[in-house]
């Protein structure tokens, strides 16, 4: 199966990438893909070269396709750069969906970290070579290892919330930047000590988000006394909720009496009363009992059981009551 250069792959591969040729077994595929320009920047100097040095294969395994093993060969480029006094002489073609030196694809990386999320690092390295991702429990650890917060001591709007690292153990302190809602920090513990000294170094602050711990309300108070605290919209929602159960708990009784239309305020007394038959009901009711006949105005008998009387089950069965009555 062949693509040609004006496929639009830019959604896999990027814009610049195109497929040229795949190949599928029974146990895996193969997507091959170059670069449609011959050209690009010095990661160093920035300067533009399209001076070819040389090319290479780079294999990259990819999101399985059909629960089957998925790998990108990139026919990469290397260029020489233009600029006499830039110290980088070659530099390599980026590829958009892979770092360099990297062996699986960011969307790859990214279901791992996904699904290592919501259980261990050996469930989910079981569960990923079942939808056909070869990886190791230790590799997946590493993974988690590179994840990296960039702080920003300029940020002026930061949502607060404790996490768990370990349910019901070990809890931190998360911290995220309102304006693109990625973290920026991971503080350990969720008693507001480590949050008082992030504040501090934080002065740019004007608002905060946070739930409804009363230490990350005195830590900001404390360090921020004039920025505006607001609870987010989960803790609102939880907030009223809470108050309206108080509420229905506290001023509706478990039972109510109604009577006429009107709430009591004790249970009505009891009344007896007879019942008694309602004759006038009779009056419209016609019943004849006299027998149906057919349309020759013969009577019509009704059986309440059918029975052949010459079958051959019922002479059985009438043979074996007189046997019986004989024996008795």
């Amino acid at each position: 199966m062949k693509y040609s250069p004006s496929s639009d792959n830019s959604l896999l591969y990027g814009k610049n990438q195109f497929i040229y040729k795949t190949e599928e077994t029974d146990d895996r595929i193969d997507i091959f893909l170059k670069s449609s320009v011959h050209g690009c920047k010095c990661p160093l100097c920035g300067a533009e070269s399209s001076d070819l040095h040389a090319t290479y294969e780079r294999t990259l395994q990819d999101v399985p396709i059909r629960c089957k093993p998925t790998y990108v060969h990139a026919n990469v480029y290397k260029y020489n750069c233009v600029n006499a006094e830039c110290s980088q002489k070659v530099f390599m073609e980026p590829l958009p969906f892979a770092s360099p030196s990297q062996v699986r694809t960011d969307s790859l990386n990214a279901l791992v970290q996904a699904m290592a999320m919501f259980m261990s690092n050996e469930g989910a390295s079981t569960v990923l070579s079942l939808m056909g991702v070869t990886i190791s429990n230790d590799t997946i650890q590493r993974l988690y290892d590179r994840i990296e917060f960039k702080d920003d001591p300029d940020v002026e709007a930061v949502g607060i919330d404790d996490v768990s690292t370990r349910k019901g153990q070990t809890y931190a302190t998360a911290i995220y930047d309102l304006k693109d809602h990625h973290m920026i920090a991971l503080l350990e513990g969720r008693d507001g000590a480590s949050l008082k000294e992030w504040l501090k170094c934080h002065n740019k602050i004007r608002l905060v988000a946070r739930d409804r711990a009363s230490a990350y309300a005195s830590a900001i108070s404390e360090v921020l006394p004039e920025r505006t605290q607001v609870a987010d919209r989960f803790h609102l929602m939880q907030n009223l909720l809470d108050r309206m159960k108080d509420i229905f708990k506290n001023e509706i009784p478990s039972t109510i009496f109604i009577k006429g239309g009107m709430v009591l305020d004790k249970a009505p007394e009891k009344e007896t009363r007879e019942k008694v038959f309602n004759e006038e009901r009779l009056d419209g009711i016609a019943y004849d009992n006299t027998p149906s006949t057919d349309e020759n105005g013969a009577e019509i008998k009704f059986k309440s059981k059918k029975r052949d009387l010459n079958s051959k089950q019922y002479k059985k069965n009438a043979c074996n009551r007189k046997k019986t009555a004989i024996d008795t």
